[in-house]
């Protein structure tokens, strides 16, 4: 018996972390509201919902900006999924499950939080000097400045605020054009954090006043002018701000949000419905094994 030949199973890397990110999303998807999980005609479903998000979030995990190549790599992959635009119709359709799933890990993982911070992020759908004659998203989408890279760019604003374990627990999508100040006192009100850090964007004293009437007191750099101010300036507070930074960049890294490629509303939606349901798992996993959830690492566990 001991001369007979030995096959080892080799798995494909992609069914390997699809099968993953089934095991950790399908305890969730079970506890959904039947309306999500027994929706009309869902016996004849090719490929269920919760093997969709996991090859969502396998996108995500691979780094691979282009959808319709990633749907190659999956068929290639052996595994069974729509053709593509129905693929893409189901991911778009998926999005209030994602949003569901999220928010129950996060009320799951997220501990008591020190402090949160916010801030903006652009996302770009046509370079400056097309901004123009852009068609893309018109009437939607508009042409705005981001003065952290000091360019002018046309498409959107992403809204976030992550938490100082690394988790995005709220977020919202603007024009380019809009204010930081405006969204706020909602983004903090669904979220609350007695102490949240910002940066100058922010500096607004009636949104200050008005935030400390729901006892969140909002921090931001004084300036020059400002010194007399009773407020704390510490260089430790400004490098902590910087966190979320190093967040937008770890999922830019990931999940091409800056540029995403996408014609249509619903497909950004979707596309970052998956991106921060991924960052909520992966911080998670990463604060499990003793590491740092502020960083993206490449292995899990």
């Amino acid at each position: 018996m001991q001369g007979l030949l030995k096959a080892n199973a080799i798995f494909n890397p992609i069914q390997v972390m699809v099968q993953k990110f089934i095991k950790l999303i399908d305890p969730i998807y079970q506890t959904l509201p039947k309306i999500f999980r027994f929706r009309q005609n869902y016996r004849q479903l090719k490929t269920s919902d919760v093997t969709m998000i996991a090859c969502m979030l396998t996108r995500i995990e691979q780094r691979d900006p282009s959808e319709t190549h990633f749907h190659h790599m999956l068929v290639a992959s052996g595994i069974e999924v729509p053709e593509r635009t129905r693929y893409n119709r189901r991911c778009r359709d998926l999005v209030p499950a994602m949003k569901l799933i999220r928010d129950r890990l996060l009320k799951s993982y997220v501990p008591k939080v020190t402090y949160e911070i916010i801030d903006s992020a652009p996302i770009t759908l046509v370079s400056a000097r097309r901004s123009n004659q852009a068609k893309v998203l018109r009437g939607i989408a508009n042409k705005g400045y981001n003065a952290t890279k000091q360019i002018y760019y046309y498409g959107f604003k992403l809204h976030a605020v992550m938490t100082n374990q690394g988790y995005f627990v709220n977020w919202e999508l603007t024009p380019a054009s809009v204010d930081d100040r405006k969204p706020v006192e909602e983004l903090l009100l669904e979220t609350p954090a007695e102490e949240v850090l910002a940066d100058g964007g922010y500096l607004s004293r009636p949104e200050q006043q008005k935030l400390k009437n729901y006892h969140i007191h909002l921090w931001f750099p004084l300036r020059k002018n400002m010194l007399g101010n009773k407020q704390v300036n510490s260089a430790l507070l400004k490098n902590q701000r910087r966190h979320i930074e190093t967040g937008f960049e770890n999922l830019n890294k990931v999940g091409h949000f800056e540029h995403p490629g996408t014609l249509t509303l619903r497909g950004l939606e979707s596309r970052l419905n998956a991106l921060f349901l991924w960052n909520a798992l992966k911080v998670h996993d990463q604060l499990t094994h003793g590491r740092s959830g502020l960083k993206v690492s490449d292995d899990w566990g």
